[in-house]
């Protein structure tokens, strides 16, 4: 991916409220909602300048693991603090929002990095612990799905993490994909050769890999959660300590939310053993734990999880924590799901005494390209306006409604039936094959003629059903937000590895709104 498109972007900012999957948190903030914003200090762009550390904080630790896992880039220090983004280990990075994490963290650090003492750099955190491998084993490009199936039956409690599930069989299948799906172009020989470098170990090292290679020149770090094991094992045994508070202080979290008309996405906390390269959820019920080796007390599986660390991951309500614990954040970015279970999850800090880095949202966005761009002029719309195109699509006048408004198309319509009539009338009975053979072919004729007029019709009033849904399926594909479904390889593929550095640079990280963004690029672009 040596070569460079000259992409320019233009954005609009879209209310939350008003998209068709409006996020209830981000559209409160958005409508200035001043008790969560306490909670969301960055979006007015205050410095975070504490720098008190957790009991398990080893900062000198932190950073020699960070450096091993990233040997290519400069070394972070003690002093370095993080921007902090993160996703599943899905296929060629995943869904299109794991990319724009990574645009987020990159570009938040870079704001802070100009008025802060000490270096403030981005890290993705790749959850390689997650067990989903049914949302992991699945991408889409340019309305294509492909799915690398999992050989094994699927029991719950009974998973492995995808860091454990190997992904070799699935290279040459997925190259194979991409390039049917990907038109060809200037880039996409080096797309295909950085997938192809990629380590498919398993969905964690192939993840690191392809992000790595989309954000080659931006000084992006990234972790997996399973190396720094031995930092984050003692937070799990403190957690398990005050097992009974930590579930008192997660409650206490969803009644906060429940108060703000917010629904709490979490029902409790978890804590997982791997056990046979599975990882078994731990019941801990009466201040039992029940781990694999029999039940134990609290304390007694405090100290297992101490000397055994290789062995224990936290669930989602305690992996924020452990990551606070151990590593100097400066701030949590997540999406609308992400950060509501950021808030429930607040009281648990207290429990284990760790500080909370700050939240904040990542970027949102609907990238319209040149070719939308055209579709939406040819039914007079503008591209700030490219969420109007559903309604008008429910609204848009059906095939009946032309047929019947239209007396030109009446007027055939009736002149065809006369002439049926007339054919029925020479032979009423039994007609010949021969006649029954040709009257089918005039009335087929016929609907096919009236069909393509009224579709013209549509068309050169700006209803035409097939544009209106070609649009909707490029910026609302399945009926979702495009950086749900949509994989960022499609948008390299036409611009190149330019386009991460316009995104870096045009996007608004402090936005508390869904940026629209139109994409301009050569015009040989099709």
């Amino acid at each position: 991916m040596n070569n460079l498109a000259q992409v320019t972007l233009e954005r609009f900012d879209v209310d939350y409220a008003s998209l068709p999957a409006a996020a209830d948190l981000l559209a409160k903030l958005a409508a200035d909602d001043r008790p969560l914003h306490a909670h969301f200090p960055l979006l007015e762009r205050v410095p975070v300048t504490d720098t008190s550390e957790s009991p398990f904080t080893d900062r000198a630790a932190a950073a020699r693991i960070l450096a091993e896992y990233n040997p290519t880039r400069t070394p972070p220090t003690a002093t370095t603090r993080y921007i902090v983004a993160g996703q599943q280990a899905g296929l060629l990075t995943g869904p299109l929002y794991a990319f724009l994490k990574a645009v987020s963290a990159i570009a938040i650090a870079r704001d802070l990095s100009r008025g802060s003492p000490d270096p403030v750099r981005p890290l993705f955190w790749i959850a390689s612990e997650d067990h989903d491998v049914l949302e992991v084993n699945r991408v889409t490009v340019n309305g294509r799905r492909f799915v690398h199936p999992y050989e094994h039956e699927i029991v719950r409690g009974q998973m492995p993490q995808v860091a454990d599930i190997s992904l070799r069989q699935a290279r040459e299948p997925l190259l194979a994909f991409l390039r049917e799906t990907l038109p060809e172009s200037e880039f996409t020989a080096g797309i295909l050769d950085w997938v192809a470098a990629a380590n498919f170990d398993s969905y964690g090292t192939a993840f690191r890999d392809m992000l790595a290679a989309i954000f080659d020149k931006h000084d992006l770090l990234l972790v997996d959660p399973i190396v720094l094991r031995t930092l984050t094992s003692p937070v799990l045994a403190a957690a398990v300590e005050r097992w009974p508070e930590v579930e008192e202080a997660i409650a206490r979290g969803a009644g906060s939310l429940r108060e703000h008309g917010l629904e709490p996405p979490l029902d409790g906390a978890n804590l997982f053993e791997i056990v046979d390269r599975k990882r078994v959820p731990i019941e801990i019920a009466a201040n039992r734990v029940n781990l694999s080796t029999g039940a134990r007390s609290l304390q007694e599986a405090a100290e297992v999880i101490r000397e055994h660390p290789e062995a224990f991951s936290p669930g989602a309500a305690l992996r924020p924590v452990c990551q606070d614990a151990v590593l100097p954040v400066v701030a949590t970015l997540g999406g609308p799901s992400e950060l509501t279970y950021l808030l429930q999850i607040l009281p648990i800090y207290d429990v284990v005494d760790v500080r909370p880095s700050q939240r904040a949202p990542r970027i949102s966005a609907t990238f319209v390209t040149p070719a939308v761009t055209r579709a939406l002029a040819k039914v007079g719309a503008d591209p700030e306006r490219v969420f109007d195109i559903p309604a008008r699509l429910r609204d848009a006048h059906g095939d009946d409604d032309i047929r019947t408004e239209d007396p030109r198309i009446r007027a055939i319509e009736e002149r065809a039936r006369q002439l049926l009539a007339e054919i029925d009338a020479i032979e009423p009975k039994d007609p010949p094959r021969w006649l029954r053979t040709g009257r089918e072919a005039i009335h087929a004729a016929t609907e096919r003629i009236v069909e393509r007029l009224v579709q013209a019709k549509l068309e050169s009033e700006g209803l035409g059903r097939h544009r209106l849904e070609r649009i909707a399926d490029a910026v609302l594909p399945d009926g979702k937000l495009q950086e749900r479904v949509v994989n960022v390889t499609q948008f390299l593929n036409l611009y190149g590895p330019g386009f991460v550095d316009v995104v870096i640079a045009k996007l608004d990280p402090w936005a508390t709104t869904h940026q629209v963004v139109v994409v301009s690029a050569p015009s040989k672009e099709k």
